[in-house]
């Protein structure tokens, strides 16, 4: 009895999967890539949009040529806020168009030339982090200092004990010896 309940039990199993399986393939969008499209993506003449996630230059050219160096954190110091701002907009679309060359690597099943710029881009991000963070901080304790010296600005007022009262009396004083003295040359 159990066998008998097993089997049809599994064959009923077997049965709705199948039918699933029936129903999903014909309701399912299959992706079927456009090769022509895609081939013609970062070759010049392009002008699709997607050509910023291509590299421009040729695999034969790639092959021969090396690409320079990482940007050091000495280098970096020297640039201005908006310069490093602008070459981190540079190296992250440099980034997303070495993992999109990876990808398409990874897929068509070929080795991705000169790996090694992705590492060379993610430690150019580092250096351009570090040296924001040495100047975050830097700017965090210039303040700390001002605050400081503020508060021992305000001390020594407090402890010369001015008063607003008295300064406005004090002047009120020199500005009629001030006007007795021009009265007098007036009169001489």
């Amino acid at each position: 009895m159990d066998d008998n309940s097993g089997s049809s039990a599994g064959g009923d199993k077997k049965e709705i999967i199948e039918r699933w399986k029936k129903w999903n393939t014909s309701k399912t969008w299959k992706y079927e890539p456009n090769h022509d499209l895609i081939s013609k993506i970062g070759k010049e003449g392009s002008k699709s949009p997607l050509d910023a996630f291509r590299d421009t230059v040729p695999r034969e050219k790639r092959q021969t040529e090396r690409v320079g160096r990482s940007w050091s954190v000495k280098e970096l110091r020297r640039k201005s806020y908006d310069d490093l701002h602008k070459l981190w907009l540079v190296l992250y679309k440099e980034k997303n168009m070495l993992l999109t060359e990876a990808n398409l690597a990874r897929r068509h099943g070929y080795m991705m030339l000169q790996p090694d710029r992705r590492k060379k881009v993610r430690k150019s991000m580092g250096a351009i982090r570090h040296v924001l963070g040495e100047r975050k901080r830097a700017k965090i304790a210039d303040h700390k200092l001002y605050l400081q010296e503020l508060e021992r600005v305000g001390a020594l007022l407090e402890d010369l004990d001015v008063d607003a009262s008295e300064g406005d009396s004090m002047e009120e004083g020199m500005h009629k010896e001030a006007t007795e003295k021009k009265l007098e040359e007036d009169k001489i």
